[in-house]
């Protein structure tokens, strides 16, 4: 019977051992894979970040085909407008030949007239019935004859000279009031043309402040995405390195502390915003920052993107992290209790406001810190 009962102990040990093995196994399974959600939430966002860059470069390549398109336009409108300009000049000239040719056919109406006036002068001199009176003297008739047929000869070659000229006259008046007609309605085009060509300079001038502003948007996020990616690679670098010294460290039971932990500053909750893969604190500059829980610090210094920060290693893998602190109070080595204060709140490391930003981690992987805090 003592042997049974020795038996059904040593089974319930057995028992025991195996079962804070699978609730042990079962806790680094949850945390692992909270580290996977968390990766693949970040791999997330970083692909969307990398799909808001390539519609960027899209929109970038669409701005600049209408950008081509406007100064295409641009350089047709030039050439239409030299065009208009040498035919209106060309037009010009032709008046000008014409104004000449009248004042020519002036001239010439000018000495014609004054060659009918002075016939008419002269047969007013000889009086009207001068002919009558040629034919009663009984002068030579075919002399008289000659005379009367050389006068009106004269007078009619005249008259038709006269008309002549008023008649050319008249159709180089048509043509010049023509081509004036035809520079008008060119110089209407021509001003429709300079209202078209600026409108399109102010299009030209768009598309380039906002390829511009496109430009500048595409650099500063390339520029955060890089800055990001070499901060997240320095972190990992110097959370690997200390991963590897965790596993020497006591093995505090920070894995029960699911909801239990204190803030690390005291402030309200509309002042929380989480931030990256952790959660900042917004809170005034020299504001206290204490120890979630206790451990050891690991790491005391300076780190680009995160200004001054405090790394607490609390065994079994995992770790806090405070970041852009006005001052660190713990040296890399101390050991620190829950409570303690550790640094005060700041703004280093290039942070707009002052607040701490606070992480946890678990072999070097985030996971989400507001489930761990009270």
């Amino acid at each position: 019977m003592a042997q049974l009962f020795k038996t059904i102990a040593k089974n319930r040990c057995l028992a025991c051992f195996l079962f804070l093995f699978i609730s042990a196994s079962h806790a680094d399974s949850s945390a692992v894979n909270l580290a996977k959600i968390k990766l693949k939430a970040l791999d997330s966002k970083i692909g969307k970040l990398e799909q808001t860059l390539i519609h960027a470069h899209d929109k970038q390549g669409v701005l600049n085909k209408e950008l081509a398109e406007t100064e295409k336009e641009i350089g047709k409108g030039v050439r239409e407008s030299r065009t208009i300009q040498q035919d209106m000049a060309t037009k010009q000239h032709k008046i000008t030949g014409l104004q000449q040719q009248v004042e020519q056919l002036e001239a010439q109406l000018q000495v014609q007239q004054q060659l009918l006036a002075k016939h008419l002068r002269t047969r007013y001199k000889m009086g009207e019935y001068q002919p009558l009176k040629w034919l009663l003297n009984q002068d030579d008739p075919y002399t008289i004859s000659r005379l009367l047929t050389f006068y009106q000869y004269i007078i009619q070659s005249r008259q038709e000279v006269i008309d002549k000229v008023h008649d050319i006259k008249d159709k180089l008046a048509l043509s010049e009031n023509k081509l004036h007609q035809e520079i008008d309605a060119q110089q209407q085009l021509q001003q429709q043309l300079t209202i078209r060509q600026q409108k399109l300079e102010q299009e030209k001038h768009y598309h380039k402040a906002l390829i511009q502003s496109l430009n500048q948007d595409i650099r500063t996020t390339q520029q955060a995405l890089d800055e990001s990616q070499r901060n997240k690679a320095n972190l990992s670098r110097l959370l690997q390195s200390l991963v590897q010294q965790s596993i020497a460290q006591p093995h505090y039971p920070f894995m029960q502390m699911r909801h239990k932990l204190p803030k690390p500053v005291k402030t309200d909750k509309s002042a929380t915003q989480q931030m990256n893969q952790g959660v900042t604190f917004f809170a005034p500059e020299g504001e206290s920052v204490a120890a979630v829980y206790p451990g050891k610090v690991v790491f005391s210094d300076w780190l680009k993107g995160y200004g001054l920060l405090l790394i607490v290693d609390h065994g079994q893998g995992f770790m806090t992290l405070y970041a852009h602190n006005q001052s660190l109070f713990k040296q890399k080595g101390e050991a620190v209790s829950q409570g303690e204060q550790i640094a005060a709140v700041g703004h280093s490391g290039g942070l707009k406001q002052n607040g701490l930003y606070f992480e946890v981690r678990h072999r070097g992987k985030a996971i989400p810190p507001l489930e761990w805090l009270s």
